[in-house]
């Protein structure tokens, strides 16, 4: 199983039920949101009742459609100060996403969706209009400079000053932003072992060669098939275990997108910024 399906059933099934519907709503009473229609400029998803009721049952617990952008703050690498989700309110329209740079499953996919909203943007001429931000909930792992060359691999376009690393300077505080304001579930994976993944449980280094019987041969079956399902297992152990979120707010500092569940493709962000953008 992969770490990303080991979320806690409720958040799970609601983020099936999400993404089944399209992962935005308008139901507000909840968050009270306000008037959504009021609020926002994209139309509300398909199956709206369905999400209005899931949030009803307070089986979402992140902010949805019309609802307000949770008012935190934590240092941003690239301009090394604190840097507020209010700041961007009467400036320009925000896209958030939560992940950590050792993820090698959904999180450059993640990453690369709003890496592609930054390039329409330029193209286009509004990158002053959008701001793209990635939250680490790795603060440990994903310095500063982690993070910038992380970044550069991903092929974020620095010199357009659109674009905020965000590392809440401990765990603790990663939780408070991005689970408790956000929603966006993560924790660490209690299988992974750092960087001992070559220890066994009994803290036997694994040296490759296959385990030996108790009168010390080994099993010579042991060095073919056997070995590569363990390589492949411990590659899909990862340090956390996320729900995969990306949230698109408007210039007021309310909820547009919310896309949890699946990663969105990188058309569907383009499409969401540009109508965002050209009825705003």
């Amino acid at each position: 199983m992969s770490p990303y399906e080991r979320v806690p059933r409720r958040r799970y099934l609601a983020g099936v039920g999400a993404a089944s519907v399209g992962l935005t709503a308008g139901c507000l009473d909840v968050l009270d949101g306000g008037d959504s229609a009021e609020n926002t400029v994209l139309d509300p998803p398909e199956q709206y009742e369905l999400l209005r009721e899931a949030r009803d049952n307070d089986d979402l617990v992140y902010p949805i459609h019309g609802d307000p952008l949770p008012d935190v703050s934590a240092p941003c690498t690239i301009r090394d100060e604190p840097v507020a989700t209010t700041d961007f309110e009467d400036k320009c329209h925000t896209m958030y996403t939560f992940i950590f740079s050792r993820c090698h499953a959904a999180c450059p996919g993640l990453v690369s969706g709003l890496r592609h909203v930054q390039a329409d943007a330029i193209d286009e001429g509004v990158a002053d209009e959008v701001a793209l931000k990635t939250v680490t909930f790795d603060p440990e792992y994903d310095t500063p400079d982690v993070l910038y060359e992380y970044g550069a691999q991903m092929g974020v376009d620095y010199d357009v000053g659109n674009w905020y690393f965000i590392r809440p300077e401990t765990e603790d505080a990663a939780h408070e932003y991005v689970e408790e304001a956000f929603g966006c579930y993560f924790a660490r994976n209690p299988e992974y072992e750092g960087g001992d993944h070559a220890d066994d449980e009994h803290g036997h280094e694994d040296d490759g060669h296959g385990d030996e019987d108790e009168h010390g041969h080994g099993d010579e079956n042991d060095h073919s098939n056997d070995d590569h399902e363990q390589d492949d297992m411990r590659d899909m152990e990862m340090a956390f275990m996320h729900e995969s979120m990306i949230v698109l707010a408007n210039a007021d500092g309310y909820v547009e997108r919310t896309y949890a569940g699946e990663v969105p493709t990188p058309d569907v962000l383009i499409d969401d910024a540009r109508t965002l953008v050209d009825r705003w």
